[in-house]
């Protein structure tokens, strides 16, 4: 009879430390949230006259951090997406996503840099529940194209803008007849960035140099062109953000050409 009741303590016992245990996996699961990730990229309906920078999500780099910790860096967005997360339930969390860093945005193709497109989100994990966090990814840095009218195109065999950001004159630009047709100097523009620019046409007219004030994620373009007659015209500087005309400058005003 005693054997029996202590065989029955013993299975109490037992059952009670179990019950324990699988409490305390409660309260640990309760401390645990999931997470999913998602990556969209915004650049193609930003500006409808950019062109579209055929980017694949896929290979953006994703970092996750909580606070000043890092949980991951430099990971391929196709290494987590459609996976599940798990992290501990609380707020501070930050996920960056980036095609490139801001340093190769100005450093790639020969210091001419290239689009940089980033976006980041912050969130709170929330135990026991599963969530998406959407990551909206738009462009990030600005650009500068140049263009020069026919007119100029068909009257001079030499012509030119040379540019640079003010703060960084070592990485100059020049902008001339064998280029300005394909390529794009991209800058990293925090709030703004004051760049410095140089027209050149042969003579008579007179190099003008000046400054404009950058804002950041603006695709610029400088138009160049000469309005007038041949007796008399005038060079005028065409500022176009996004698409549209920002601002006309007169370079140099009613010049004989011919004098």
């Amino acid at each position: 009879m005693k054997k029996q009741i202590v065989c029955i303590y013993f299975l109490i016992g037992l059952l009670l430390l179990v019950s324990c245990k699988n409490q305390g996996n409660l309260l640990f699961d309760e401390g645990r949230g999931e997470i999913r990730f998602s990556l969209v990229d915004t650049t193609e309906v930003e500006i409808t006259t950019r062109a579209s920078l055929n980017l694949d999500v896929n290979e953006f780099n994703v970092s996750l951090s909580r606070g000043e910790t890092p949980i991951f860096t430099d990971r391929k967005y196709k290494d987590i997406a459609g996976t599940t997360i798990s992290c501990s339930a609380g707020p501070n969390y930050l996920l960056k996503a980036e095609n490139c860093t801001e340093a190769e945005a100005e450093s790639k193709n020969n210091n001419w840099g290239q689009a940089r497109v980033y976006g980041e989100e912050s969130f709170t994990v929330v135990a026991n529940e599963t969530n998406t966090v959407t990551v909206n990814c738009g462009l990030a840095n600005s650009s500068v194209s140049v263009d020069f009218s026919d007119y100029i195109v068909s009257s001079f065999d030499n012509y030119s803008i040379d540019i640079y950001a003010t703060d960084a004159s070592s990485r100059t630009f020049k902008f001339d007849e064998t280029n300005y047709k394909f390529k794009t100097a991209y800058f990293n523009v925090n709030g703004t960035r004051e760049l410095s620019y140089t027209v050149t046409l042969p003579s008579p007219y007179q190099p003008y140099t000046d400054t404009f004030s950058m804002e950041p994620s603006k695709s610029y373009k400088f138009s160049v062109k000469i309005d007038g007659d041949s007796t008399n015209s005038t060079v005028t500087l065409g500022i176009i953000v996004d698409g549209t005309l920002s601002e006309e400058v007169i370079l140099t005003e009613s010049i004989n050409p011919y004098a």
